[in-house]
């Protein structure tokens, strides 16, 4: 399951290869499309919202879950 991890570094590379991209870039320009968010943005986003609401309930969700949601209600 792909998730990142908004408490740790991030590896735009080790990610984009575990997503099954052969690049970054590629990777990147989905990324954006599906979130509206860079992944470095949203890994931005991730860590303050971690900061401001500790312990909440979508503390943790991975990509995968949030892709499963758009897919199910489009």
């Amino acid at each position: 399951m792909l998730a990142i991890n908004p408490t740790a570094p991030v590896d735009r590379g080790d990610l984009a290869g575990a997503a099954g991209y052969s690049d970054q870039a590629h990777f990147g320009h989905e990324f954006r499309a599906f979130t509206g968010l860079t992944p470095t943005r949203y890994v931005e986003v991730r860590r303050r919202f971690l900061r401001e609401h500790p312990g909440h309930a979508l503390d943790g969700w991975p990509i995968d879950f949030l892709r499963e949601q758009q897919l199910t209600t489009s």
